[in-house]
């Protein structure tokens, strides 16, 4: 996969979908590439990538928004854990 990535010159982690997640802050977060929300309240979100689960933790944490390729969490966001499969 690296030697592709490299003649394409895109990222290794594109090409093998990866779960992407962009802090903004405290305040939001943007996570790509991901399966399934697995738990929602206002304390804890969790979602399935396909390499691991992601566990935000935080206050007020809402989806503001949720399409087929992203999802965008907002609120209070304390801590981001990467879990194993």
């Amino acid at each position: 996969m690296k030697k592709i990535s490299e003649s394409l010159d895109i990222a290794p982690d594109i090409l093998e979908g990866a779960t992407i997640v962009t802090l903004y802050g405290g305040q939001s977060a943007l996570v790509e590439n991901f399966k399934s929300i697995i738990c929602f309240t206002p304390f804890q979100i969790r979602l399935q990538g396909r390499h691991m689960k992601l566990n935000f933790e935080g206050t007020d944490l809402q989806i503001e928004r949720l399409t087929r390729d992203d999802c965008k969490i907002c609120g209070n966001i304390q801590n981001i854990e990467c879990l194993p499969l």
